[in-house]
């Protein structure tokens, strides 16, 4: 038995269990059947059925591409039912498929040539077809082959876009209100994928109508109609085409139906178009929307949407009664490129009086540094009362406008310091930052606040310290003779985390080269005075002594040689611990 081609391989039966569960998948099991009359006697059932999810399925087929074998009867029967019946619905959704259905593409860089769903191009000496939907590119000479497996010929889909739009011009006339439904109902279905480029504009025959059909005097057009399409006039370009809708005196009467397709629109082309239309004609409509519906709109990513609603932002009568919270949470949702001008709004219109520490302090660890230099403005002008506010402070360690954390932590120590409510352990959880620059600046403190430098128990933590450029400074000041730890008593240290940072700093093969000898000379040190310890500080020194680094060798060496001269009862340990050092 011969196998069924791919397009004839779907089953009625599942086509019709799906279609009564009303699941997506019966779009693609649908495609899948080439059985013309079966389909065509299918349309008037699928048509009447009144479900919502049947219709919402009827949309699902009409936005793939018009490439289903032998569906021609079920296309057209379902275009002259809706027709017949004033479905301004589906048929806008009609209009948007017969908008599809053809696209034309530049061969020899001037000339445009029609072809359904594809494009010609050159390689070589050699013309290519190219199917925007498969992805394939064949030779010029196949391409008939796949004209084939589509629906309708050329002139047939051209006679369908004309026909669609002549409903719906018809429909302009007579029922105002019904065609501008109508068309925001076929404006939402397009995408930027339809209009990539400005050949692809002009093959959207709606569309354009919609859009650009008004353009005045024949002098004055920039675009017109033709046989083949739309077409630009002589000496004329894109750029100088606006907004110029069919019926514009329709759309001058509200704003109303234009602000769900500055919200909603997929396609660049509507959404610049909506905001000429609300410019020239309703400039005050985005000022008078509810204050929630403007702020979605100012975070919207499309920066001439998001422009366009600032400006009517600053316009707005609400924007007095804007709570501190709601700006905060505009800032954080905002497009990125309006930043610089929301947080100029925000000083102008904020009492910084009425912000709390914690929300300046929100401000002032944001990403963006407008949003980050304004709150750490505010807090510049606060005092923190009370221990709280004082620990919500400690925040300022973890922000991300680099250029600011420098000056914020010098502030901050500055505040804490003051504060009656001070505590060390808060310079040990700047100490902790994970931004090199506010350790930093938060050691500097450190050394020069006594409540802190003279804590042996914030110094004990800090041998516990994951961050190098912390353990070596603790190895320098773990030097007799330095002012800052004259007054500890390092013997109260945890010996077994002094033995941690020294091996530490040895074990460091990118830093520390200049304190590795100070660290075997304190071990030597130690084991001078506490032999005992021998045991567990040899293998520390042993790290240095074995470096195939000549300055870490020596400083091993000497230090070995030192203990000796310093123990020389040490000396059965040492030739145990490094049996490869000839003592004498």
């Amino acid at each position: 038995m011969a196998q069924q081609p791919e397009y004839n391989r779907g089953s009625w039966l599942l086509a019709e269990e799906l279609l009564e569960r009303g699941d997506p998948a019966f779009v693609d099991e649908l495609r899948r059947i080439g059985d013309a009359d079966k389909l065509a006697a299918f349309a008037a059932r699928w048509y009447a059925d009144p479900r919502p999810q049947a219709r919402q399925l009827m949309f699902a087929y009409l936005a793939q591409p018009l490439n289903a074998f032998r569906h021609e009867p079920l296309v057209k029967r379902l275009f002259k039912y809706a027709e017949k019946n004033g479905d301004d619905e589906l048929l806008a959704h009609f209009l948007v498929a017969f908008d599809r259905c053809i696209r034309r593409a530049l061969i020899g860089g001037t000339h445009i040539r029609s072809w359904p769903d594809s494009a010609i191009s050159r390689e070589g000496n050699e013309l290519r077809y190219y199917d925007y939907k498969q992805h394939t590119t064949v030779p010029w000479w196949t391409a008939k082959q796949h004209e084939g497996k589509r629906l309708f010929s050329l002139e047939t889909r051209k006679y369908l876009r004309r026909r669609v739009w002549r409903y719906f011009r018809e429909l302009g006339s007579k029922h105002s209100d019904r065609y501008v439904s109508a068309v925001v109902t076929a404006l939402l279905q397009y995408t930027d994928e339809d209009v990539r480029d400005g050949v692809a504009l002009l093959d959207n025959w709606s569309l354009v109508h919609i859009l650009f059909d008004d353009s005045g005097s024949p002098r004055d057009e920039v675009i017109v109609p033709r046989v083949n399409g739309w077409q630009l006039a002589d000496d004329r370009n894109l750029a100088e085409l606006t907004a110029a809708p069919r019926y514009e005196t329709i759309w001058k009467k509200s704003a109303e139906p234009l602000l769900p397709l500055l919200r909603q629109a997929r396609c660049r082309a509507v959404r610049q178009w909506t905001l000429q239309m609300l410019e020239a004609h309703h400039p005050r409509a985005l000022a008078n929307l509810p204050l929630a519906e403007l702020l979605q709109l100012v975070a919207d990513p499309d920066p001439l949407v998001a422009q366009l609603a600032l400006a009517a932002l600053r316009a707005s009568p609400q924007l007095g009664y804007l709570q501190v919270d709601q700006w905060l949470q505009l800032l954080e949702d905002a497009n990125t490129e309006l930043l610089d001008v929301l947080t100029e709004l925000l000083v102008e219109k904020l009492d910084a009086n009425a912000v709390t520490i914690a929300q300046a302090v929100k401000l002032a660890i944001a990403r963006p540094l407008p949003i980050a230099r304004v709150g750490l403005q505010w807090l510049q002008t606060k005092r923190p009362a009370t221990a709280t506010e004082c620990e919500l402070l400690l925040s300022l360690a973890e922000m991300e406008a680099e250029p600011l954390r420098g000056p914020a932590i010098t502030w901050l120590h500055g505040v804490l310091s003051a504060s009656s409510h001070f505590q060390p352990r808060w310079i040990l959880d700047l100490l902790d930052s994970r931004h090199a620059d506010v350790r930093a600046e938060a050691w500097k403190w450190f050394l020069n606040e006594p409540r802190g430098a003279h804590d042996v128990s914030l110094w004990q933590r800090l041998l516990e310290s994951p961050y190098d450029d912390i353990r070596l400074q603790l190895v320098g000041h773990l030097e007799h003779g330095t002012k800052n730890v004259i007054a500890v008593d390092r013997s109260q240290f945890n010996p077994e985390l002094i033995r941690f940072l020294w091996a530490s700093v040895l074990l460091n093969i990118h830093r520390g080269n200049r304190h590795k000898p100070v660290v075997v000379s304190q071990i030597v040190n130690r084991l001078a005075q506490r032999p005992q310890e021998a045991g567990e500080l040899l293998p520390i020194i042993s790290v240095a002594l074995r470096s195939i680094r000549g300055p870490e060798f020596r400083s091993g060496l000497a230090g070995v040689v030192r203990l000796l001269e310093a123990s020389p009862e040490l000396s059965g340990v040492v030739k145990s611990s490094f049996p490869e050092l000839q003592v004498f």
